[in-house]
């Protein structure tokens, strides 16, 4: 498991049956107890979303971010599209007599 919060680089990872919280890097808390590493996460983030409030993304924002999307699903749509099959021209004409 593996959240984040990136404005506050808030992280909860499970390393090893272990459960750290990070904020800047620096370990918080370390517990083998995923409901308590889940508390204290969601605690810090309700905390830190009061100092880093949401900001409405600006129309150039929004457009250059659908640019983008639409930029990946073409790409992956053309690489999941098979080859065009060859058609062979080698017809076999048997001459008998």
């Amino acid at each position: 498991m593996k959240l984040s919060f990136l404005p506050g680089e808030l992280d909860l990872s499970d390393e090893q049956g272990e459960f750290v919280v990070r904020v800047q890097g620096k370990e918080i808390l370390r517990t083998r107890s995923k409901q308590t590493a889940l508390s204290k996460f969601n605690a810090l983030r309700r905390s830190m979303e009061q100092q880093f409030p949401a900001r409405e993304v600006t129309p150039e924002e929004k457009k250059e971010l659908l640019k983008s999307i639409f930029n990946e699903a073409m790409l992956a749509d053309v690489a999941r599209r098979p080859p065009k099959k060859r058609s062979s021209a080698r017809g076999t004409r048997t001459f008998g007599g």
